[in-house]
């Protein structure tokens, strides 16, 4: 598959960065976690209303969720921009004998890579921490990398579309930080109004969330298999999408 030459070429940039961006990987988990799982943590009491866990363990998965789908915003909008407008790497990609699909699908497998270099040492500091009660904890790396993926395959495709930088602020402002505040991650969204709950169930942000705790501190529900229905539609339409608004930029 030619997709692949973009994530070697992606690899060969990313390599003289590598043993900063491995550091930060396992240092940012560990100062979060403490600071905010076990610190706060400590000060919360209360477990009936996190599904009989303390809050420390329901804090880490939801922001393990919440970090990958960050990353996965992020790593489509100002790094894709840069490319498509101010470097232009992709026009000259595209007079080469890589198609526009090339490119759409090689990047989106380097965001993967991102993600899986961001989830494995969150997850790992998680176990450390005692914040995993199950060993399907495992299956919780995939589902975060397709979390990731389906929000930055989205986000690629909006991105394909603008001529300036200016509506990334606006996205992170109205759609970023709310998802990251609203869907689960720090309370259970039963707390919020009924108006407020039926949108967090349409964000991807919740179901990454629900299905992370499933795998790694309670029981598998038949519901997984909804929340995974709808991250895998999400990154489906988001990728031909992507792929069009790309083709339609590029291509003459």
């Amino acid at each position: 598959m030619r997709a692949r030459k973009i994530v070697r070429r992606n690899w060969l940039v990313h390599w003289r960065s590598r043993r900063s961006s491995l550091l930060l990987s396992v240092l940012t988990p560990v100062m979060f976690l403490s600071a905010m799982g076990l610190g706060l943590g400590s000060l919360v009491q209360e477990r009936n209303a996190f599904g009989g866990v303390e809050y420390a363990a329901f804090f880490a998965t939801g922001i393990l969720a919440a970090s990958c789908m960050q990353t996965g915003f992020f790593s489509a909008t100002y790094p894709v921009m840069s490319k498509i407008t101010w470097q232009r790497n992709y026009e000259a990609l595209v007079a080469s004998p890589l198609s526009v699909r090339d490119i759409f699908l090689g990047e989106l497998s380097w965001m993967g890579i991102v993600l899986a270099q961001l989830a494995i040492p969150f997850l790992a500091v998680m176990t450390l921490f005692g914040f995993v009660h199950s060993f399907a904890a495992v299956l919780a790396i995939p589902v975060v990398i397709l979390l990731g993926l389906a929000c930055a395959a989205a986000t690629f495709a909006f991105t394909a579309t603008l001529q300036t930088d200016e509506p990334f602020t606006w996205m992170f402002r109205f759609i970023v930080t709310p998802l990251f505040l609203l869907s689960g991650t720090f309370f259970p969204i039963a707390e919020l109004p009924s108006w407020a709950q039926v949108l967090a169930h349409l964000t991807p942000l919740f179901h990454g969330v629900e299905l992370v705790r499933m795998l790694t501190l309670y029981d598998l529900e038949v519901t997984a298999l909804w929340h995974l229905t709808y991250l895998l539609v999400l990154l489906a339409a988001g990728i031909m999408l992507g792929i069009r608004n790309l083709e339609r930029r590029l291509l003459p």
